[in-house]
């Protein structure tokens, strides 16, 4: 009897000393279709994505119930089968390498609460144009390095706070880049 006791008693001050934001928020991994994602403070982060995904993707906006706010890193490298990509407006972080590699990447969507590009999310996709909605604040180093199909960009992104470095620019070697147009589709 003594020794079930002290188990117990051990056992509750263990769990007494474990800081009370930590217990139940482990994050597991589920899958659905061809993600896998992660549950967070009720939010889903895509973590890896299936490569035998193709064609046009639309990114649901929710998985398992869960509104998708991230796109996590390397998530979709490498998933060279996909032509264009939509990112519903839920999502408010594309993470590092998040869609690098993707080869036949054309066509991007961003949705209109996107924040945070982050550091070589595009790099190496042939995408043609882009345009990056207002609601972005940051966006990392080769961000979109060597995309060499990229011709042109419309830079909505007023609050825009940091975007590469000088020595790290967000769009070196996008060869055919020729038109830059800044504001709300040129107006300003």
């Amino acid at each position: 009897m003594k020794k079930i006791l002290s188990i117990v008693l051990t056992l509750m001050m263990v769990v007494s000393v474990l800081p009370m934001g930590t217990v139940g928020l482990t994050a597991s991994a589920a899958t659905s279709g061809y993600y896998t994602y992660t549950v967070s403070d009720s939010e889903a982060t895509i973590t890896y994505v299936d490569a035998a995904i193709s064609g046009k993707v639309t990114i649901p906006s929710k998985l398992g119930g869960y509104k998708v706010t991230s796109i996590g890193e390397a998530a979709f490298a490498e998933c060279y089968d996909i032509t264009g990509v939509t990112i519903p407006n839920s999502v408010i972080t594309i993470g590092l390498g998040a869609f690098a590699d993707c080869t036949s990447l054309t066509s991007v969507t961003l949705g209109n609460s996107v924040e945070n590009i982050g550091n070589q999310a595009f790099a190496y996709c042939p995408i043609t144009s882009i345009t990056i909605p207002n609601s972005v604040t940051t966006i990392g180093a080769y961000a979109f390095y060597g995309c060499t199909g990229l011709t042109s960009i419309i830079f909505n992104a007023e609050d825009c706070e940091t975007m590469g470095s000088y020595d790290y620019p967000v769009f070196k070697n996008c060869t055919k880049l020729s038109s830059v147009t800044i504001g709300e589709n040129g107006k300003n």
